[in-house]
């Protein structure tokens, strides 16, 4: 049996699968450009000097949102055929390498944190980048912990991660808020996406997540703080950008922010 993440590798690098008509799908484009949208009201990019990391990149949708506004962009992915993609469209538009490039990364990338951050640092050449974005994918990912603690590690102190990603649905009126293993077993809150993508492990987190949750793994990965006596979330954003439908299902669509601190 194939691994959860040897299983998305497989599925999207399938000819027959989503790599090939990913860019094809209004959709899709659709979601970026809304997100790309509360990213440039989100953050004050410089064209000549704000350097992006585009995390979990696919064939470069958000990318090419930003890619206007930035020195530098990134992309990296665990699928040879959405970077091969990636790169085709950069090449195709006559865009430099040095301004715009996707990499491939190994499938195992989230399994240890310590040792991804430094072979991830190596592959990149040592940029830190100003911005880190990964935009509808945490829930493909075994482990948002370590994809937030790696994500960290490659920004440059005061740099900021932004996540976008599907709200949970409270399924009852409930005060409880489930710690960040509770997507496995959340009977307080709806599944969102389809059984058939959860069973196949190309969806690992089939209930979303709470704003709760991922104020709970940006402070694990030292891009937030909470004041024990107040409550208050300290270097922490969290906004409704849009809506989509999922599974026949209306759902928002968040942006997560948290800030690297400055050394």
């Amino acid at each position: 049996m194939l691994s959860t993440t040897a299983s998305q590798q497989h599925h999207f690098n399938s000819p027959s699968d989503v790599s090939q008509q990913y860019d094809d799908q209004p959709l899709h484009t659709e979601m970026a450009n809304r997100i790309g949208k509360a990213l440039l009201k989100a953050y004050t990019f410089d064209d000549e000097q704000t350097t992006v990391l585009d995390f979990a990149c696919g064939t470069g949708l958000n990318s090419r949102v930003l890619a206007p506004y930035a020195k530098t962009i990134i992309g990296i992915d665990i699928s040879q055929e959405m970077v091969d993609r990636y790169n085709t469209r950069v090449t195709n538009q006559g865009i430099e390498p040095e301004e715009m490039r996707a990499i491939c990364v190994p499938e195992n990338l989230l399994d240890n944190p310590e040792e991804s951050c430094s072979r991830l640092q190596s592959l990149l050449g040592g940029i830190e980048f100003d911005v880190a974005i990964c935009c509808m994918s945490y829930h493909h990912f075994p482990s948002i912990s370590s994809a937030t603690q790696i994500l960290s590690s490659l920004l440059k102190p005061g740099g900021y991660l932004y996540v976008a990603d599907v709200e949970s649905i409270p399924a009852q009126p409930s005060t409880h808020e489930s710690d960040t293993n509770a997507h496995h077993s959340a009977p307080n809150r709806e599944p969102i996406f389809p059984q058939g993508a959860c069973e196949a492990g190309i969806v690992v987190h089939k209930y979303g997540f709470s704003k709760l949750e991922m104020l709970h793994v940006f402070v694990e990965a030292g891009l937030a703080e909470l004041d024990e006596k107040t409550g208050q979330a300290n270097r922490f954003g969290y906004d409704i950008v849009t809506r989509a439908f999922k599974n026949g299902k209306a759902v928002n669509i968040f942006l997560a922010s948290g800030i690297k601190l400055l050394e």
